[in-house]
C-alpha cells in the first residue's frame, strides 16, 4: 500500500510552538483558537502504480471555519509568546482572561491547562483540558497534552483513554499514535500494541524519523529475544525409558 506524507501539509497552517517541541512526544503545532469544525472531506491520493492508495482524512480541527476577531487573534499570539518564554503565571492569567473573552474557543483553554500544568497545578490543569475538549471535541492538542500530563502522574489508563479518543476523532493523528506507542512500550509493557501504533505513525508521516524507526527495531528485537527465551524454557517431551529385562520377559 502506498502511504503519502500529508501530515505536515495540514500542520503548516498552525504556528509552531517551540515549547511543545521540548515536551516529550507532544504535538509541535500550536493550539489555535478554533471552535466547531465542518464535515471532513476525504483526500484521495492518486497513484500511478495501480497499488491501493491511502485515503487521508485531514485534521478536523484544522478545518474549523470560524471567524476570529483581530483582537482575539492578537491576544492569543501574545499568550503564545508568554508560553514560549515559559512565563507560566503570566500565561495563566492571560489565558484565563481570554477564555472569558472568547468563551466558544477551545484553544485558550488548552493553553490555560498547559500553563497550570507547568506550575504543577494538576487538578485545575486537568479541568482546563477537559473544558477545551468540551468546547471542541475535535481539538487533538487538548487530548494529547492532557494525556501526557496524566502519564506523568502515573495514570496510564486515563492517558490511554485520551489518546484513543484523539485517534477516534482523527484516525490519522500521527502524534497520538506515537504517544500511545510510547505509553504501551515504556510504561505498560504492551509491545505488540506499541509496535502497531508506531507503525501507524510511520505510515502517516510517510518518512518516519530516526528515533521512531529505532523504537520499532528495538521492539522487534526484544520480541524475538523474548520468544527465544520462552522457547528455551518450554519443557521437552519425556523420552520413553528402555524396558528392563524383567519387564521385557513378562511382556
Amino acid at each position: 500500500m502506498v502511504f503519502v506524507n500529508q501530515y505536515m501539509t495540514y500542520c503548516k497552517y498552525r504556528a509552531v510552538l517551540g515549547l511543545l517541541l521540548a515536551l516529550a512526544f507532544v504535538s509541535g503545532c500550536a493550539v489555535s483558537p478554533k471552535s466547531d469544525s465542518e464535515k471532513m472531506p476525504e483526500i484521495v491520493l492518486e497513484d500511478t502504480t495501480g497499488e491501493p492508495v491511502l485515503v487521508l482524512i485531514p485534521d478536523p480541527y484544522l478545518l474549523s471555519n470560524t471567524e476570529v476577531s483581530a483582537a482575539v487573534s492578537t491576544q492569543f499570539q501574545q499568550g503564545i509568546a508568554l508560553i514560549e518564554a515559559q512565563k507560566w503565571p503570566q500565561a495563566q492569567v492571560h489565558f484565563e482572561q481570554l477564555t472569558q473573552q472568547a468563551p466558544t474557543f477551545s484553544g485558550p483553554w488548552v493553553n490555560l491547562g498547559l500553563s497550570l500544568w507547568r506550575q504543577d497545578l494538576y487538578e485545575p490543569a486537568g479541568q482546563a483540558f477537559a473544558q477545551a475538549i468540551l468546547k471542541n471535541n475535535k481539538n487533538g492538542d487538548a487530548y494529547n497534552l492532557y494525556a501526557v500530563m496524566m502519564r506523568e502522574q502515573g495514570d496510564f489508563e486515563k492517558a490511554e483513554a485520551l489518546y484513543k479518543q484523539a485517534i477516534t476523532v482523527w484516525p490519522h493523528n500521527a502524534t497520538s499514535h506515537r504517544n500511545l506507542g510510547v505509553l504501551y512500550d515504556m510504561y505498560m509493557g504492551r509491545f505488540d500494541e506499541a509496535y502497531y501504533h508506531f507503525d501507524q505513525c510511520a505510515k502517516i508521516m510517510g518518512t518516519p524519523d530516526k528515533k521512531l524507526r529505532g523504537w520499532m527495531i528495538d521492539i522487534k528485537r526484544r520480541q524475538a529475544k523474548m520468544a527465544k527465551k520462552q522457547a528455551s524454557q518450554k519443557p521437552q517431551p519425556a523420552t520413553p525409558s528402555e524396558p528392563t529385562q524383567q519387564g521385557a520377559a513378562n511382556e
